[in-house]
């Protein structure tokens, strides 16, 4: 079963993540409030695809894909921001994160970009 983690620090943002992800995706799916729990899922649990909130109190989300890429983690990333801030998200991409997403997207959009994002790191996985 493929396991998403969801990064928010607003519990009712990562919950209603997590149960539409469940619903519509049929994943399994674990949360992090911020972003020293998420380093710690990542590095004990084997985690498929990360959804990273880029607005986060103390490490955002710039910080958690810094650390990431200094852990050498390969786990795709896709980073979503309520704040519109599109300057942002490009930073993202350029500090490894797959792709970015508005948190106000239909989540049947959301599962498609997940899905997306999976196939391509299985494909270079292959390459």
């Amino acid at each position: 079963m493929t396991l998403i983690l969801v990064v928010d620090d607003v519990p009712a943002l990562r919950e209603q993540y997590s149960y539409d992800l469940k619903r519509l995706g049929g994943y399994e799916v674990v949360t992090a409030a911020d972003g020293n729990q998420a380093l710690d899922l990542v590095t004990g649990t084997a985690v498929d695809c990360l959804i990273l909130d880029l607005e986060m109190p103390g490490m955002d989300g710039l910080d958690v894909l810094r650390r990431l890429e200094q852990q050498g983690s390969e786990v795709p990333v896709i980073v979503y921001t309520g704040t519109g801030s599109y300057e942002r998200c490009i930073a993202a991409i350029r500090l490894g994160a797959y792709s970015f997403i508005d948190k106000a997207e239909p989540m049947e959009r959301v599962v498609q970009e997940i899905e997306s994002v999976l196939e391509r790191k299985r494909l270079r996985d292959e390459g």
